[in-house]
């Protein structure tokens, strides 16, 4: 049968096509979707991590379609369509070329930007690098807060774009009842269009699973381990908010930042070594009434749960012991790059009621606050092999 129904699109084209259409349906759908979710919501976090996959593999698709674009020319234009409908054809093709590239790199600028600093792993198995040199600048955040709406409206502008595309389609074949629409569908009964399409099948799946065996043999790559760390607190004390911080602490942490459920975090504080600038509270916490240093000289935390949010943070849920009190809490953290190094941050605010903190001189708040604000930070750096 040949290339028929005036002249059909080549196999190359018309699997190009309907690929990164079914892609960018898909991507449209659930980016609304993952709008619609809570930032701490363990979906949205799963989701965004597999936008950002089919997002740059949209973008890689994109790109090898428009290189099979310059160097294979496509079929001419029915005759029987107008001047001006070709035109706006033409226009309408160009603008969603511009979009499907726009939108998955405004995406990619606004990750590499983040001062979360996050890595991105496409599939939970690639390793995608960021964008140079939005990694760098530095007014990181107000970069990736603007391309973050450029992002969203460049996929509203596709969204209308498409729409009016496929509308155009559909009319041409109900209503023209020409062949525009066949054009870009395979031939039926294509043997060409059937290697092709299982060619590039196995080759997504051996390629798939190359990366996959490649990811796993070096998996301690993702893995990042604690390092020099510390903890402090903020206590309201005759009105004033007065600081204070443990000279001993030790993070024992190990943070998967391809699978944050993967991660875990246990930290222990040396309560006798408190220090404060007010004098007479780095005396007291010690004493038994306090934290009791010398019957339980360490507050320890251990992890039950580790999630990834939308913003990129870790939302970690685990028990804290304080003297023989152990209650469950749960936090965001932060992953940054300060001068040079990766850092993690977070903090949560405790009663000192629970823990039957200073509750024999100071049962009531007048002079020692009941909430007590823990900030904590510790280094952290790929795990050794």
């Amino acid at each position: 049968m040949g290339r028929s129904v005036e002249q059909r699109y080549g196999d190359v084209a018309v699997i190009f096509h309907w690929l990164i259409a079914l892609l960018i349906i898909g991507l449209l759908a659930i980016g609304k979707y993952m709008a619609s979710l809570d930032d701490n919501d363990p979906v949205r976090y799963a989701l965004t991590q597999w936008h950002k996959s089919f997002g740059i593999t949209v973008l890689l698709l994109s790109l090898l379609r428009l290189a099979w674009r310059f160097t294979h020319t496509p079929p001419p234009e029915l005759k029987t369509i107008p001047n001006w409908q070709q035109r706006a054809a033409s226009f309408a093709h160009v603008l969603l070329y511009v979009l499907m590239i726009a939108i998955p790199l405004t995406g990619w600028i606004m990750v590499s930007a983040s001062p979360l600093n996050l890595e991105t792993i496409l599939f939970n198995v690639i390793e995608w690098p960021h964008l140079p040199p939005f990694d760098t600048l530095d007014n990181r955040e107000a970069i990736a807060h603007s391309f973050h709406e450029y992002h969203e409206l460049a996929a509203n502008l596709l969204i209308l774009i498409l729409l009016a595309h496929i509308g155009a389609a559909l009319k041409h074949h109900w209503f023209d009842k020409d062949t525009t629409l066949l054009r870009m569908l395979p031939e039926p009964g294509s043997a060409s269009f059937r290697r092709k399409s299982v060619t590039l099948a196995a080759a997504i799946a051996v390629a798939g699973g190359a990366a996959y065996l490649s990811a796993n043999m070096n998996r301690q790559a993702a893995l990042l381990a604690a390092g020099d760390s510390e903890v402090s607190f903020i206590a309201d004390v005759t009105g004033e908010q007065t600081p204070g911080i443990f000279a001993d602490t030790t993070v024992d942490a190990l943070i998967d930042a391809a699978d944050p459920s993967a991660s875990s975090i246990v930290a222990e504080v040396m309560t006798a070594t408190v220090s404060s600038d007010n004098l007479q509270v780095a005396g007291s916490l010690p004493e038994p009434e306090w934290f009791d240093s010398e019957a339980h000289p360490v507050a320890r935390f251990e992890s039950t749960g580790i999630e990834g949010a939308d913003d990129g943070t870790l939302q970690v849920t685990g028990n804290l012991t304080i003297k023989t009190t152990t209650k469950e809490i749960s936090f965001p953290m932060s992953l940054t790059a300060e001068e040079g190094k990766q850092v993690a941050r977070g903090e949560f605010t405790v009663d000192r009621r629970e823990f039957d903190i200073g509750m024999e001189s100071q049962q009531n708040d007048d002079f020692v606050g009941y909430p007590v604000l823990i900030r904590f930070r510790f280094d952290i750096a790929e795990a050794d092999g």
